[in-house]
């Protein structure tokens, strides 16, 4: 029975023991992780213990002192790590969803000892640990894993060896193959290396790279096709798709499959829920369904800002009641809301981005969006107060452009202090919006200052355009926000491309809803209620042109 590899770092050592007692679901998540993880260590790089538990977990811990832990020793200990989880696991064989190799197979495969590979563990090659009942286990290895370690250590395994281990002869085959299935069923790549891989026992991945070869040589390619979509394809993509254009039309600009232009635009909206940097720690079963169904939160009212600066300083002198009940109500809900959104983007996989998942996290961004400008409305007279008390006088004393400046940015630091608000602690979000606020004047020195006495006060003219401050109160409205000029021509839409707006978006007073429940609403599919909300995307573009 092979030895079970101990970590050697005293912070990965101890995350292995914490880790055992997990659920096997979360387990095996987390062994997908340290497969994402193991190829993207810098050796000469440091990372901090919590970085390495966040991830590893998705749980970023509060640690004072976090030990530091060297790139080298951290990629020899990642597959310690994984075998301890694996065993608490209890994986088997019908855990296994693809395909691996035994420490005799790889042996065989690099032509070098078992002790061997026993080294090359410590150098980043992950393994698993399976139980094959009474009392037997085997350590395996993924082939993804293999064909990465390959690539990595190839000076050291012997570039003579050519790792996909495809003969000459197999590779004359495999060429003429792949040019009868583009050139009779229209195969592209990756469907002819499928088929290829089942017929000769190689992997996929390893005659998708030999096919890519063979092309590279070649003086007329089998396969015309682009790359992996970049980065910046995604961003277009999601852009492009915000603006009510169909997935065809985005794939026939740029030459792309509707497949691999939707996974760009998921991966763009998975990049752009990761920078977020939202807390990843569930919160308790129960909790947030609770709080949702709260009368506080089933009617939202909606709110518009003016884009008048008199307008805008005469409304936050209005001081508007607030609700305690329905105050405390709508922070819970915020501070729940931030907490599952961060989790489950945290759990998504990177390899395949669930479409459902991430509309799911973005609804309730939109809730949250929302939730917050409520909030907001009603502190905006402690804004404009806090900034006044500092000034020790009217705002009204200082330059138009000043007033505007100072009062955007007193709101958004506002909005800031919502964020970080904490409602288990008690008490109202007054307290620390009025300390958040008070902080930022005291660091402005034309407000820090009080106003000379007998210093005649401006009246502020009207006519003078201020930006919406709605449209910044949360960093994710900028890509999960339509063009706010879409609520002018809502009254010259079609019923259901006005309600499909109003519901998807939260553009009324009632809480956003996702594609599902916008299919559920029509009886219709995932897949025409997102055609349903492009066409009325298109439409109102339509109408703001005319």
């Amino acid at each position: 029975m092979p030895a079970v590899s101990k970590a050697r770092t005293p912070c990965i050592a101890q995350l292995a023991r914490e880790l055992g007692y997990a659920s096997k679901p979360t387990l095996i998540r987390h062994l997908q992780r340290i497969d994402e993880l193991a190829p993207q260590i810098d050796p000469d790089l440091i990372y901090p213990q919590d970085w390495v538990v966040f991830r590893v977990t998705g749980y970023r811990p509060d640690i004072n002192a976090p030990d530091m832990v060297p790139g080298d020793a951290l990629r020899g200990d990642l597959s310690a790590l994984a075998e301890t989880i694996s065993e608490a696991a209890g994986l088997t064989p019908d855990d296994m969803h693809e395909p691996v190799l035994g420490i005799d197979d790889l042996a065989s495969r690099w032509s070098v000892s078992r002790k061997s590979i026993e080294r090359y563990r410590r150098l980043g090659l992950i393994a698993r640990r399976l139980d094959l009942g009474k009392g037997r286990r085997s350590v395996v290895f993924r082939t993804e894993t293999v064909e990465w370690f390959e690539t990595l250590h190839a000076n050291r395994l012997g570039r003579a060896k050519r790792f996909e281990r495809i003969s000459q002869r197999e590779l004359r085959r495999f060429h003429r193959w792949a040019r009868a299935y583009n050139a009779r069923l229209g195969w592209t790549r990756s469907q002819a290396a499928l088929r290829i891989a089942q017929r000769s026992g190689h992997s996929q991945e390893g005659v998708r790279l030999a096919l890519i070869r063979l092309d590279d040589r070649a003086r007329k390619p089998i396969f015309n096709e682009p790359g992996p979509t970049s980065d910046r394809e995604g961003e277009i993509a999601l852009r492009a798709l915000m603006r009510g254009l169909a997935p065809g039309t985005i794939a026939k600009r740029n030459k792309r499959r509707v497949s691999a232009i939707g996974r760009a635009a998921r991966l763009a909206r998975l990049r752009k829920l990761r920078d977020l940097a939202l807390p990843t720690e569930p919160p308790e079963p129960g909790q947030l369904e609770s709080i949702l169904e709260s009368p506080a939160l089933q009617q939202i009212e909606r709110v518009e800002a003016p884009r008048d600066l008199a307008s805008l300083i005469d409304t936050m002198r209005q001081r508007l009641p607030s609700v305690a009940f329905e105050e405390q109500a709508r922070a819970r809900a915020i501070y729940l809301l931030r907490r599952a959104c961060g989790h489950r983007a945290a759990q998504i996989d990177e390899r395949a981005p669930s479409g459902v998942l991430l509309d799911q996290i973005e609804t309730d961004l939109r809730l949250i969006t929302m939730l917050q400008r409520s909030l907001l409305r009603s502190q905006l007279t402690l804004v404009l107060s806090s900034i006044e008390n500092r000034l020790g006088g009217p705002i009204d004393t200082l330059a138009p452009t000043r007033i505007a400046q100072l009062v955007l940015a007193g709101i958004k630091v506002a909005s800031g202090a919502i964020d970080r608000f904490d409602p288990t602690h008690g008490g109202r979000i007054a307290a620390p919006i009025g300390l958040a606020v008070n902080r930022f004047a005291a660091a402005q020195p034309d407000v820090s200052q009080p106003v000379s006495t007998g210093r005649a006060a401006r009246r502020i003219a009207s006519g003078i355009a201020i930006d919406d401050w709605t449209r910044s109160v949360t960093p994710w409205q900028r890509w999960l926000d339509p063009d706010p000029r879409i609520v002018t021509v809502l009254d010259q839409l079609e019923e259901r491309d006005r309600v499909v707006l109003v519901l998807r978006f939260g553009l009324g007073d009632a809480r956003p809803i996702t594609r599902e429940q916008l299919a559920n609403l029509y009886d219709t599919t995932r897949i025409h209620a997102a055609r349903f909300e492009r066409s009325a995307l298109r439409n109102a573009r339509l109408l703001l042109r005319s």
